[in-house]
């Protein structure tokens, strides 16, 4: 969340645009400087991570024998990631490195759309593999019909329309103002922005995590129930695969939703910390309350949001830490790839070798 900010990096009301006394990064650069240093440092760390990360992840879940239903979904969720930090790393260029890339005709509109777009996206597509997983485990007869490469396919690509229909309004509510050269709201839709936005980032941020939830709980006493009886019947059994997996995936969810969740609260209680009066010269604000209340939330909020941001970069380290055939999955890409580059490294030996005898014996 904290994606309709974008103008470029504070979330405006309809309030605080008719106000003009004062330029809020301004102020937030002279009294939270902390708020311009602390993501520059998180996410810097987190593109480190996570590009590298995330590409290695949708290879792999896109090879045999990782290709299946599951890793359908999380080679998306990959893409998505990507697609996230790529665009962050341009919203972060703009308003903190003050690198322009965002302020152009087109660029403007298009961006506030793409952006919120892959954020809905990763909270819907855990969504889907939780409930995935859930119908594999409690219903294992109807694994076939709803587990499946073909139908996990067509999920995804209505997720896609799904995030990209519901931020497409985005496109409306934003233009570039030739005047100042930047990205502005229209100033006649902020109203209707801020309540579109709020509904939808409530139900994508707030009931998608809840709902992500609850289903991994009837996972988990699913999980237990069955393990129970098989016991009884059995005796006690090794772990299968696909247990493995369904835990995997239960960590990857659990982690989105105490990443998403605390963002959610914090975007909701904004309203609660207004900024102070604007009439206030910049070198007087610290002597009022309520600008105080401000900014101390502003600091607090921008550090839960950075430190929310973790999983779009931490899940490929999270397969590698629990899921043992995914870390075989990646010793076997290595030494295939290891492989590849001895076989051409010996080919273009041999090629310069024949080359050679063939001057030779044209010399001789």
């Amino acid at each position: 969340m904290n994606t309709t900010n974008i103008s470029f990096g504070i979330s405006l009301t309809t309030e605080d645009i008719s106000q003009i006394g004062l330029d809020i990064n301004l102020v937030y650069e002279k009294y939270i400087p902390e708020r311009f240093i602390i993501p520059k440092v998180l996410k810097t760390i987190l593109y480190i991570f996570g590009f590298p990360g995330n590409v290695l992840a949708c290879i792999l879940w896109l090879q045999k024998p990782m290709l299946h239903s599951s890793g359908c979904y999380l080679a998306a969720l990959a893409v998505s990631d990507v697609v996230f930090l790529i665009m962050s790393l341009m919203y972060d260029l703009t308003l903190y490195w003050k690198v322009k890339i965002l302020d152009f005709p087109t660029i403007c509109q298009l961006f506030p759309c793409l952006y919120l777009s892959v954020q809905y996206l990763s909270p819907l597509l855990t969504l889907a593999f939780t409930v995935e997983r859930f119908i594999s485990i409690r219903f294992p007869f109807k694994r076939r019909i709803y587990c499946n490469i073909k139908r996990a396919v067509c999920v995804i690509l209505t997720l896609v329309s799904i995030s990209l229909g519901v931020a497409g309004i985005q496109i409306y509510f934003w233009h570039y103002d030739y005047d100042s050269e930047e990205c502005v709201y229209k100033l006649e839709l902020v109203y209707l922005s801020e309540k579109w936005t709020w509904i939808t980032e409530c139900v994508m941020f707030i009931f998608v995590p809840v709902l992500i939830l609850f289903f991994n709980i009837l996972l988990v006493v699913t999980m237990r129930n069955s393990s129970r009886r098989a016991q009884e019947l059995y005796g006690p059994m090794p772990p299968k695969q696909r247990t493995a997996t369904t835990k995997m995936l239960l960590v990857v969810s659990f982690v989105l939703i105490f990443t998403t969740i605390p963002v959610s609260i914090v975007y909701s209680l904004k309203e609660k910390f207004p900024a102070g009066d604007y009439s206030y010269s910049i070198d007087n604000i610290s002597d009022d309350v309520t600008w105080r209340r401000h900014l101390n939330f502003i600091l607090v909020q921008e550090v839960i949001y950075d430190i929310g941001l973790v999983h779009y970069a931490c899940n490929f380290y999270l397969y590698l830490l629990i899921g043992k055939k995914f870390r075989l999955a990646i010793k076997k890409y290595f030494q295939k790839l290891s492989v590849m580059k001895l076989i051409d490294f010996k080919d273009r030996n041999s090629r310069s070798l024949r080359s050679s005898f063939t001057e030779l014996r044209s010399f001789s």
